[in-house]
């Protein structure tokens, strides 16, 4: 009897241990399921660690608004910077002073770990100064510098947007969010050319081959014979964008002959403070230097031959971009591959 007892207690004992583990295994589930789609203040479900946008690097020749927001935010430092949304040597060396100070290398340039001490503020309804200022051209408001009813309205549809809490208050992850998610320019679609500048090596510059965004493949590239882009017949091309009017394989012309691709004129317009007229840039193409048949000329000794591709310098130009023949070729192939897609369009930055 006593053992049978002792059995039925033992029984009953784990009976109540398996369902107590069972219970505890359902609730701690229950928990998680809950913890991933528990609405966040703004009534959006809350991510674990929400939107992380890649900073952009920034430095000498940069401009627009990510540009801005690191003047408003260097003058938030008490740092004396015009915010002209150009990246010169004066807010080059502001940067380096404002990165010796915070212990971080003096390069000049703004690239993450620069950007996370610049926004090291926290914002909310009320605040006042040039760091509000810097969230206000981000979120394409009027930049008064006043936290008032409308920024915190965009900020919080912004955390919205960004699966971030939406409080209003602009934190780390929201100053991260605000900047690489609010400025971020969309993926273009189908094929398209793009001419990246090197601002320090001109003549190392890149036009790269483009499928929605996906850069199929990039070729060195040089334009101009400096950085002026009003310069006439001599400055490099103009940064924005070309619909590609034309293109051959046998161009027959004063300068530029064999495999090109002619670019559309555009006007140029001085950076402010510079005494110099609006232009009109002409006779804009993407080249290289060959005969009319795409081959070589004969070297003449002691002369630069325009017919004939020689050394490094001839990615030097009157203004338009130039590869080598067997690059333009091999691009030339691609674009063939594509049936030379319409409304082809090269953009310039």
């Amino acid at each position: 009897m006593r053992k049978n007892v002792r059995n039925l207690l033992l029984h009953s004992l784990a009976a109540a241990l398996l369902a107590g583990s069972a219970l505890s295994v359902v609730n701690a589930t229950g928990d998680e399921a809950n913890a991933s789609i528990k609405p966040s203040s703004s009534g959006t479900p809350a991510s674990p660690t929400g939107f992380r946008g890649v900073w952009p690097v920034l430095k000498t020749g940069s401009s627009g608004t990510d540009v801005k927001t690191v003047q408003h935010l260097l003058a938030a430092r008490g740092h004396a910077v015009n915010a002209d949304g150009a990246y010169g040597k004066k807010t080059a060396a502001v940067v380096a002073k404002f990165q010796k100070r915070t212990g971080l290398k003096d390069d000049g340039a703004v690239g993450p770990k620069t950007w996370s001490k610049l926004t090291a503020f926290t914002l909310r309804t009320g605040a006042k100064g040039p760091a509000v200022k810097a969230l206000q051209v981000q979120l394409d408001l009027k930049a008064d510098g006043i936290y008032g009813k409308k920024t915190a309205a965009a900020v919080r549809t912004l955390q919205t947007k960004r699966n971030l809490p939406g409080t209003g208050t602009v934190d780390a992850r929201t100053w991260n969010a605000v900047i690489t998610g609010s400025s971020a320019k969309p993926v273009i679609k189908g094929y398209s050319l793009q001419f990246q500048k090197n601002w320090k090596y001109p003549t190392y510059s890149k036009l790269s081959l483009v499928r929605d965004g996906k850069t199929l493949k990039s070729w060195r590239a040089g334009s101009g014979k400096n950085k002026d882009e009003c310069a006439s017949e001599l400055g490099w091309l103009p940064s924005g964008s070309y619909r590609v009017q034309a293109h051959f394989t046998n161009r027959d012309g004063a300068a530029i002959d064999g495999y090109a691709m002619q670019l559309p004129d555009t006007p140029c317009r001085p950076k402010a403070g510079r005494e110099q007229k609006p232009v009109n840039r002409t006779h804009l193409f993407i080249h290289s230097e060959m005969t009319r048949y795409g081959g070589q000329g004969k070297d003449t000794p002691n002369r630069d031959d325009s017919d004939r591709w020689e050394n490094a310098n001839d990615y030097k130009s009157l203004g338009c971009i130039k590869l080598k023949p067997t690059d333009i070729k091999d691009l030339f192939n691609r674009l063939d591959q594509a049936r030379w897609p319409k409304n082809l369009t090269l953009h310039v930055s």
